[in-house]
């Protein structure tokens, strides 16, 4: 768009661009004179508000250099961060080295644009905070280290100030990063499973265990997706369905960056309700949820990513599709 902006302004500058723009001027003078009484009257009554409001940046009083010059520098701004690393148990972590880059955009010798990676560095102190001050661009990633810890995989990096994200910093709301000790790991109990399901509202019962799924015995979680009969593909239709912890509670994880290695102690509910009605917002899936998951009233801890379709495709009505992770020994901890 830069250039494309760039080019077009050396076009406009040309000879025959400007006996048009000139032809234009005359034109207008010769209006704005037959009608200075009237302007001028129109003039008289603006309050003085109106007269005191500042003029739109006139844009012609720059050379299109000038003007591509502005647009990439325009593009850094300001760059500020401040963080906040803990452990794996909620404890400040000091002595961390935070290592990243800004992207900063110039002018290139040939008055094309580029940009470059000034690095920034920082250590968190015995609070366990940081800051990156004095910085320009509009981008920040960020990469930190301590013997002996690692960085929680979905731990975010990246951050956008001049960019469609639009982070804002907050000194008093600092970003949390959770590293945990390379020697804690648990032996976990995992799947991934695509059961193909009847949605008329009979129950699914799931074994997280086994990974298995049935019209009936025991097990974790029933399961149940309820629409029409006949539908076809493309129609929308009123359809519910319902998740319910059996002996066990639910708990869901609305930070994607959440790397779901500690299950809560407490904020867990019966079951997980979803309806979808043609006047909302409407989709044949529950789109991607995840839970954490407390299991034979406590005896187990684990983590679940689900997502119920109430119609598939014409050869399967529809699917439950199940991620989990199963710590079988009580411990909430469910890091691999």
């Amino acid at each position: 768009m830069i250039f494309w902006l760039y080019h077009r302004e050396k076009e406009s500058n040309s000879p025959q661009a400007a006996q048009i723009s000139n032809a234009d001027a005359s034109s207008e003078q010769n209006v704005l004179s037959s009608n200075g009484t009237q302007q001028q009257a129109n003039a008289n009554t603006k309050t003085s508000a109106t007269a005191a409001a500042p003029k739109p940046f006139q844009t012609n009083s720059a050379t299109p250099q000038q003007r591509f010059r502005a647009l990439v520098e325009n593009k850094n701004t300001s760059i500020k961060f401040w963080g906040l690393v803990i452990d794996q148990d909620g404890n400040p972590l000091g002595g961390v080295k935070i290592d990243g880059n800004t992207r900063t955009w110039y002018i290139t010798d040939t008055l094309g644009f580029d940009c470059r990676f000034p690095k920034v560095s920082a250590v968190s102190d015995a609070k366990g905070k940081f800051e990156i001050l004095n910085a320009s661009g509009d981008d920040l990633t960020i990469k930190m280290a301590k013997e002996g810890y690692e960085l929680e995989p979905n731990a975010k990096h990246g951050f956008g100030y001049h960019t469609s994200e639009r982070f804002s910093a907050n000194p008093n709301n600092p970003i949390v990063f959770k590293m945990w000790k390379t020697n804690i790991h648990e032996q976990l109990i995992t799947g991934e499973k695509r059961f193909h399901i009847v949605p008329d509202g009979r129950p699914y019962i799931i074994d997280l265990i086994k990974g298995t799924a049935a019209e009936s015995g025991e097990g974790d979680l029933k399961v149940w997706v309820k629409r029409p009969d006949s539908i076809v593909f493309g129609q929308r239709y009123d359809w519910s369905c319902e998740v319910d912890a059996v002996n066990g509670g639910l708990l869901e994880e609305n930070n994607r960056y959440s790397s779901m290695f500690s299950a809560p102690v407490d904020g867990y509910v019966p079951l997980f309700q979803f309806e979808q009605e043609i006047s909302s917002g409407w989709g044949d899936s529950t789109g991607t949820k995840r839970f954490y998951v407390m299991l034979g009233n406590g005896r187990e801890y684990g983590r679940i990513s689900i997502e119920l379709f109430a119609y598939y495709n014409d050869q399967i009505p529809g699917m439950i599709h199940l991620q989990y992770a199963i710590n079988p020994t009580g411990s909430r901890i469910l890091r691999p």
